[in-house]
């Protein structure tokens, strides 16, 4: 596994933790590609989805990308459902910071930033 391979794992499981653990946060939800790996992987027996390049890890409803050429911005999507009894935009606010120190946390380089989208697929 490369060095960058390891780091956008870790980051995305630690930006995944981190969206967990804010108030107001229901579930991250698991786009297509989480789901078709699932059933693939049911189908064949295995208990785990397994990684691959194009979601940054297994851990649903976050997708990290490595910057071009090395260097520059890592990006982070995190695609989550609110719960109704919290403000959205407070959600959102709150997810974008606690995932952004842990990544912070992650990143091996002081000049290593990281950009984080939070997108709300749903409300419960």
């Amino acid at each position: 596994m490369s060095a960058q391979r390891k780091i956008q794992d870790e980051l995305s499981l630690a930006a995944a933790d981190a969206a967990r653990g804010v108030p107001g946060v229901a579930f991250l939800r698991p786009g297509i590609v989480d789901r078709l790996r699932a059933s693939a992987a049911s189908r064949a027996g295995r208990a785990g989805a397994g990684t691959d390049g194009a979601t940054g890890g297994g851990t649903a409803g976050v997708r990290v990308r490595p910057p071009a050429g090395g260097e520059g911005v890592w990006q982070i999507d995190i695609q989550l459902v609110t719960r109704a009894a919290h403000r959205t935009l407070d959600v959102t606010r709150a997810v974008r910071e606690t995932a952004g120190a842990a990544a912070g946390a992650v990143l091996p380089g002081p000049g290593d930033r990281v950009r984080i989208t939070v997108t709300v697929t749903g409300i419960v």
